[in-house]
């Protein structure tokens, strides 16, 4: 089990509906993992002491459902606590409500499991015309490691790899005008080897530093490539590898990810060098 070191902290309020959460799903008895940002920063911050790279307010949760009934009744419940109001125009949204009044946090609420109709999508209500790829979830939370946020409170969160695999479907969902997921894909590329993995490096995965002569920075995207393999079941994987080997798609994607690197004198050829040992360790397993 993982640990947020005491003299890191995560934020308050993050924590507060992390524990109001928490409360509920377990009088629901459903399992979830906690994703997005608020994942991101549990591990990589308060974890492992890293820089997070932006910063977002709002918690992100995948959440086990039968179905659309289920996902309701996890709405519900969470609005009949009095800290939580639902957002009107979006369906997987609640905000937290500190003082009466006043909203902060948005909660986000990622429906997977059985409520997955054809391809690992789910089709949001009423009308069902917006769909939402969910492929990797499944794989992600099989993986999650249990993080202790603060004595006595321990959550399943999404592991790095499974980040850095979620982070690439959603980029491909949001569209060509959003760049979001793929600046937090830089993130995760440029801090993994030192997210608790120079021992593995200079261990049992030593042929990364040969093949790459030693150098941290690049071997940081091959492992995190090799265990986001190492996480996801074939369909998935090769969903992953299609939309990396799609040319346009490549472009499209290094593009976004290059404005990370506005110092460098080529941006693109700093980014691709990264995502070229994160899509080969993809292949290597």
């Amino acid at each position: 089990m993982l640990s947020v070191a005491p003299e890191r902290s995560i934020d308050p309020l993050a924590i507060e509906i992390l524990k109001e959460v928490d409360r509920v799903m377990q009088e629901l008895g459903l399992e979830y993992f906690v994703t997005g940002a608020a994942a991101r920063d549990i591990l990589l911050s308060g974890v492992f002491g890293l820089d997070t790279g932006r910063g977002t307010k709002d918690v992100d949760l995948a959440i086990a459902v039968d179905g659309w009934l289920q996902f309701d009744t996890v709405k519900r419940r969470l609005v009949e606590t009095g800290v939580f109001d639902p957002d009107e125009g979006v369906i997987h949204r609640l905000f937290y409500v500190r003082e009466p009044g006043r909203r902060s946090y948005p909660l986000d609420l990622i429906p997977f499991g059985p409520i997955e109709e054809t391809a690992h999508e789910i089709a949001w209500p009423p009308d069902r015309s917006n769909v939402m790829n969910v492929a990797g979830y499944r794989d992600a939370f099989a993986a999650a490691p249990t993080v202790e946020i603060q004595p006595g409170f321990i959550l399943r969160v999404l592991s790095l790899p499974g980040l850095a695999i979620l982070k690439l479907f959603a980029w491909a969902d949001r569209g060509a005008g959003d760049p979001r997921d793929a600046i937090d894909l830089v993130t995760l590329l440029r801090q993994y080897s030192g997210a608790g993995n120079e021992d593995r490096l200079f261990g049992a995965e030593i042929d990364i530093l040969e093949t790459l002569n030693y150098d941290l920075g690049l071997a940081g995207p091959r492992l995190l490539g090799r265990d986001a393999a190492r996480i996801t079941g074939p369909t998935t994987l090769n969903q992953i590898l299609a939309l990396l080997d799609d040319a346009r798609r490549w472009d499209q994607l290094l593009g976004h990810m290059a404005r990370e690197f506005r110092w460098a004198e080529n941006p693109i050829a700093e980014t691709e060098a990264l995502m070229a040992q994160f899509k080969a360790g993809l292949r290597d397993i």
